[in-house]
């Protein structure tokens, strides 16, 4: 490329530069809120033209370039304030001020509401109901699915009965509709596999609290369970059955809904599932509950409820033998033991309770409540016990691989007790809510 090819490209560039400052021109201002505060980093655009913006400086001056001679929008953007656009139109070469001032406004976003279900300041956990019908498990209670929550757990995953976080069994609470539930007391360790007083089919609501609750449920210091019964809307029911016994239900309400009713009746047997244990014998307990629950509207404000109660539990167990292999390859024994007697536990109870809810203006509620219970209980059991520890073959080339070897020691025991309760419990309270 010659030297004259070179100045006469550079002259052109120069001239098209020339001619493209003189066909714009410049619009300068600065920007302040109704206060007279600057406002610095706003947005200062030509609507519709990509990267053909700028932004306002610490004391709110901005400059910006338009094309001349034509109508141009400039746009300008703040956060908290309303958008302004205007249309400018300017010749070749001119420059003007344009300084708005852009005005705060508050922008009605219509009406919030926030809903929390429950108390947010509670420590009760919630349980889905519907979970508690479909939880499978080898006891069936109602407790199964307690189990499975952080610091609750059982020695027996046939027993109703649960400790929390290393609590007894018998220091836990239970609430349902506001009424305090009493369950046997001989019931030692939570071996006895009764149903739970908890009726599945009856609940509409469930909370549980493994330490932390409210000083309204009183001083034990485990746990509390909070049931509430449900208040059926109209006629319904259910019937299940198994091999470990059948449970049926009835509830309705009348056509004006002032009276409810609910009625369970439920059967179990772990016969079946104890058969399958180490200790050979005969085991036959049976476990009946019939459970009420009606609600009647006297007025509008006020309503009475009745909850009754009837469990008869049943555990009888003759033992016959039990037999247990441990050890190691090298050394391995067998426990076995040869048993005679028998046990036979009865636990009776009879539960009732009247409650009186008043509800003398909205959010003001008064509850009166009183109950009886009655429990008959009655532990017998005289289990003699003989057992021998004998050493197994281990040789895989005998012919008695696997039978007795030789003894190495025999043993007695005897298990007895006569354990009788008569209790009865009379209780009236008031409990007030606003």
């Amino acid at each position: 490329m010659t030297l004259n090819k070179i100045l006469y490209i550079i002259i052109l560039m120069f001239a098209a530069s020339g001619v493209y400052a003189q066909e714009t021109a410049t619009i300068s201002g600065t920007l302040t809120n109704n206060k007279g505060e600057a406002l610095e980093s706003a947005n200062i655009a030509i609507v519709g033209v990509a990267n053909s913006g700028t932004i306002s400086g610490k004391n709110g001056k901005f400059s910006i370039k338009i094309p001349a001679n034509q109508d141009v929008q400039i746009g300008i953007t703040y956060v908290g304030y309303p958008d302004i656009i205007k249309t400018f139109n300017l010749s070749k070469g001119e420059k003007i001020e344009f300084s708005p001032v852009m005005k705060q406004t508050a922008k009605d976003i219509g009406e919030y509401r926030h809903e929390v279900e429950g108390n947010r300041g509670d420590d009760m956990k919630k349980i889905e109901p519907h979970l508690v019908t479909k939880f499978i498990s080898t006891s069936g209670s109602f407790e199964a699915i307690l189990k499975t929550l952080p610091g609750v757990s059982s020695n027996n995953e046939l027993s109703s009965q649960y400790s929390v976080r290393g609590g007894n069994f018998d220091e836990n609470l239970v609430y349902v509709n506001d009424i305090q539930i009493y369950r046997p007391f001989l019931t030692r360790a939570g071996r006895q596999e009764g149903l739970s007083f908890i009726n599945s089919n009856l609940v509409s609501d469930i909370k549980f609290s493994a330490g932390g609750f409210g000083a309204k449920y009183g001083d034990k210091m485990s746990s509390v369970l909070d049931v509430t019964y449900k208040e059926p809307e109209g006629f319904g029911g259910s019937f299940t059955t198994s091999l470990q016994g059948a449970a049926v239900h009835v509830e309705g309400a009348s056509k004006n809904h002032r009276f409810t009713h609910l009625t369970g009746i439920r059967y179990k047997t772990n016969q079946y599932i104890l058969q399958s244990l180490d200790t050979d014998g005969e085991y036959r307990p049976s476990f009946l509950d019939i459970q009420t629950y009606f609600t009647y509207d006297i007025t509008e404000k006020w309503e009475i409820g009745f909850l009754g109660n009837i469990a008869q539990n049943k555990y009888k167990f003759i033992p016959d033998t039990r037999q247990t292999e441990f050890g190691t390859i090298n050394e391995s024994l067998q426990l076995t033991v040869f048993f005679d007697g028998q046990e036979v536990d009865q636990f009776q109870t009879y539960f009732g309770a009247i409650s009186n809810t008043f509800t003398p203006k909205e959010g003001v509620e008064l509850k009166f409540i009183t109950s009886a219970f009655s429990t008959i209980e009655d532990e017998k059991f005289d289990i003699e016990g003989a057992y021998r520890i004998d050493e197994l073959e281990r040789d895989l080339g005998s012919d008695d691989f696997g039978d007795i070897k030789f003894n190495k020691g025999v043993g007695s025991f005897m298990d007895h007790a006569r354990n009788r309760l008569d209790a009865y419990v009379l209780n009236a309270e008031h409990k007030g809510k606003k």
